[in-house]
């Protein structure tokens, strides 16, 4: 008896010791270092019209020249449908490693299993979710950038005031700015009367002018007194709109900052606020390409790593110099990268 359960015993041992072997295995990525290989990075980048973007890529781009890589840039143009594909064909065609922004990871799970499987590292920009095959993703906080955009609007309002909120209800990340942007809202008092997204098939940004443009012009009684964007690529448009609406009095703010984002705050009177992060890009970039540099010597890598994003309040009070980004530990960039 007492054989028996010792054979037991080790029986189950050598079960934990595989089970537990191969969770480690799943949980990290570890592979042949690459070597004297010429290593090529695929960017796969939601829409590169965006302000916001451009900065990433710029960077990205930057960082890739500096390590002799190559690296490759693909537009979905705002196409979601695309995104499987694009995925696909740059697995296909042997990129070593694989950058994906703002692009809902949901719409290519299988690539990312498949990319995982060949070694390939994927590292996603504000992908929110923890799916197989993502190495790390790089998250500007939500929660901060919606509350703290709700909050300084709501603090420039009375109460019972009412706001339309400007987001791209296609995107879970932009939702979930929302909802938390919504509860500052009712905390104050402040009605949300409209929601407005982008149109499939237009151009984002003559798309978000014309739909805040048409809201203000049936406000006959001009009852909006602000504008809620979740991004700039929303809320830059607003304020266009507002401003050429000759609407003086309703207050726009919007999230992430950029060169454009800064001047809008210098020449349109309507932009209020920007909650920006790019400030401090340069660290967070240069973390991702240390995790590339790790994968593709051979080293393991933990799987689905959090790397959040600061971020901060910038206002017509507190703007950087032309050519500087903000930053609570002094102004970053230069008037070249402008």
């Amino acid at each position: 008896m007492k054989k028996i359960v010792r054979g037991l015993m080790v029986i189950l041992a050598l079960v934990y010791v595989i089970t537990a072997s191969g969770l480690a295995n799943a949980e990290v990525m570890q592979i042949k270092p690459k070597g004297d290989k010429k290593i090529k990075i695929g960017v796969m980048d939601l829409i590169s019209s965006i302000e916001a973007a451009a900065n990433f890529n710029k960077r990205y781009v930057k960082r890739a020249k500096d390590r002799g890589w190559d690296l490759q840039i693909f537009d979905l143009n705002f196409n979601y449908g695309q995104a499987q594909p694009v995925m696909e064909n740059m697995i296909t065609a042997g990129y070593d490693g694989i950058i994906i922004n703002w692009t809902e990871p949901e719409g290519y799970k299988m690539q990312l299993k498949k990319a995982y499987d060949m070694g390939i590292p994927v590292i996603i920009i504000a992908g929110f979710k923890k799916l197989p095959g993502i190495v790390a993703d790089f998250v500007a906080w939500n929660t901060a950038i919606a509350g703290m955009n709700a909050e300084y609007l709501a603090g420039r309002l009375q109460r019972g005031d009412k706001i339309v909120a400007a987001y791209h209800s296609s995107l879970s990340f932009a939702v979930t700015r929302f909802q938390i942007a919504k509860k500052v809202f009712d905390l104050y008092g402040i009605e949300v009367v409209q929601e407005l997204s982008p149109t499939p098939g237009k151009d984002p940004d003559q798309d978000a002018y014309d739909s805040v443009t048409n809201v203000l012009l049936r406000d006959t009684k001009k009852e909006i007194k602000g504008i809620w964007a979740q991004t700039e690529g929303y809320g830059l448009p607003a304020a266009r709109a507002a401003r050429d609406s000759g609407r003086k009095d309703v207050i726009v703010t919007t999230g992430d900052d950029s060169p454009r984002t800064y001047e809008a705050l210098r020449t349109i009177p309507n932009l209020k606020a920007v909650i920006g992060y790019n400030g401090n890009l340069d660290v967070y970039i240069d973390d991702l390409f240390e995790i590339f540099d790790k994968v593709f010597a051979g080293k393991a890598v933990e799987m689905n790593q959090y790397r959040g994003i600061d971020c901060y309040l910038v206002t017509k009070e507190n703007l950087p110099p032309r050519g500087y980004f903000y930053s609570t530990c002094g102004y970053k960039g230069r008037p070249k990268d402008f």
